[in-house]
């Protein structure tokens, strides 16, 4: 069994922008916090001239700016030692395996297994 050095976690991120549409279809967006207050400091300088010319009214928008929240979940992989030393993703293929680059195999709960072409081949139809 692999040593696990990082146990794996779900990360919950939410992200605010303070919207403009300026058609059906789209308009602009920019960072902000959960109050409408724009990061103007990590604005590019377009960006900036774009939040300008909004807030200012040059920009025509089909309704008041409104806050926008997106909300997303990810799940970070457990990281495991390997024999070798090496770090090793748990982050299994198509196939279910996690592989280190010294060749070893292991599935996602971190358990060492023989490579996939190892594996013996049944043919038989009855399980």
């Amino acid at each position: 069994m692999i040593r696990i050095i990082s146990e794996g976690r779900v990360y919950h991120h939410v992200e605010y922008d303070l919207s403009f549409d300026t058609s059906k279809n789209g308009g602009y967006a920019f960072p902000c916090n959960h109050k409408g207050e724009v990061f103007t400091s990590e604005l590019t300088p377009e960006g900036l001239k774009n939040y300008e010319r909004c807030v200012s009214g040059e920009v025509v928008t089909l309704r008041p700016a409104y806050v926008k929240e997106s909300a997303r979940t990810e799940y970070i992989a457990p990281v495991g030692e390997c024999f070798c030393g090496a770090e090793v993703e748990l982050t299994p293929d198509s196939e279910g395996l996690c592989y280190c680059h010294c060749g070893q195999t292991y599935n996602a709960a971190g358990q060492s297994i023989r490579p996939r072409s190892e594996w013996e081949e049944r043919y038989e139809d009855d399980y």
